[in-house]
C-alpha cells in the first residue's frame, strides 16, 4: 500500500478574511512521482492525528519564520533599523508558523520522516534548536534570489551525498537563511561562498534543504543542467 505523505500548505486570507489554504501542484507531483500519497493539512489542532494517520510530513517554501521561535527580534535582526524591522515583520505568516510548527513538533515526537523545502528548511533548522537570518543580502553581499543556479557542496556520508554526490547543481530562490544549527542537528551541505544549504538529525529521519527539489523534475526543471529532483523525494517516501 502507498504511503501518505502529509504536506503543508501555503495560508493567505481573502478579502472576507478567511484563510485559505493552498499548496503548488509540484510538490504533490513530485510526491506521487516517488510512490506516495499526497495529502494536505487542513487544520492546525488536528496536528496529532494527521501525524497518526500519515507516514511522513514535508514543509514546504513560502514566508519568513517568525524571529521569535529562534530567540531573536526583529529589531535586533534589522540592528535595531525600524523601517527595515518594519519590512522583515511584513515577510512573515504567525499563522502559518503556528500550523506548521504544531506539524513540526507531532511528527518529531513519533520519530517519523520530516522533510523541509526553502522555508520548510528554515523552520526545520528553528524548530530544532537553529537560527535563522531574514534577508540575509542586506548584510552579506550573495544573490541567492529569483531562481539563480549554483552548485552545493555535501557533506561526505550526508543523506545528499548519498543520493547527489558530494557536488550538484541546485536553483535558489531564498532570502533568508538558517544561519547555525541546534543541538542533534548537523549541516548536510553548503553553497561554495558559505551558506547552509541542506541540515539533518544526528539519529532521526528528519531533513531541511534550502534549494527546491520539487522545481528540479518534469518538463520544466530548474536549473535546466541539474540533478532530479524526484530522487530526494523517492529517498524521503523510502524511508517513510
Amino acid at each position: 500500500m502507498k504511503k501518505l505523505i502529509l504536506v503543508t500548505p501555503g495560508i493567505r486570507f481573502n478579502p472576507m478574511g478567511v484563510p485559505v489554504l493552498s499548496v503548488n501542484g509540484t510538490y504533490m507531483n513530485a510526491i506521487a512521482a516517488a510512490g506516495g500519497i499526497p495529502v494536505m493539512l487542513g487544520s492546525t489542532p488536528l496536528a496529532e492525528e494527521y501525524a497518526e494517520m500519515a507516514a511522513g510530513l514535508v514543509i514546504t517554501g513560502g514566508e519568513s519564520v517568525h524571529p521569535t521561535r529562534y530567540g531573536e527580534t526583529f529589531m535586533h535582526l534589522a540592528d535595531n533599523d525600524p523601517a527595515i524591522a518594519h519590512n522583515l515583520k511584513a515577510g512573515c505568516n504567525s499563522v502559518r508558523d503556528e500550523m506548521e510548527f504544531a506539524a513540526f513538533e507531532a511528527f518529531f515526537q513519533r520519530k517519523k520522516p520530516i522533510l523541509g523545502i526553502c522555508r520548510g528548511h528554515q523552520l526545520v533548522n528553528a524548530a530544532t534548536g537553529g537560527t535563522n537570518m531574514l534577508n540575509f543580502p542586506r548584510k552579506h553581499a550573495v544573490e541567492h534570489s529569483e531562481g539563480i543556479a549554483h552548485d552545493v557542496l555535501a557533506e561526505p556520508g550526508s543523506f545528499l551525498a548519498r543520493i547527489y554526490g558530494e557536488r550538484f547543481l541546485v536553483n535558489s530562490f531564498h532570502r533568508d537563511c538558517a544561519w547555525s544549527v541546534g543541538p542533534g542537528m548537523r549541516e548536510a551541505a553548503k553553497s561554495p561562498d558559505g551558506l547552509i544549504e541542506a541540515i539533518e538529525h544526528r539519529d532521526l529521519p528528519v531533513f531541511g534543504v534550502q534549494f527546491h527539489p520539487e522545481r528540479m523534475r518534469g518538463d520544466n526543471r530548474v536549473p535546466a543542467l541539474g540533478p532530479d529532483g524526484t530522487k530526494l523525494f523517492e529517498f524521503f517516501v523510502n524511508i517513510c
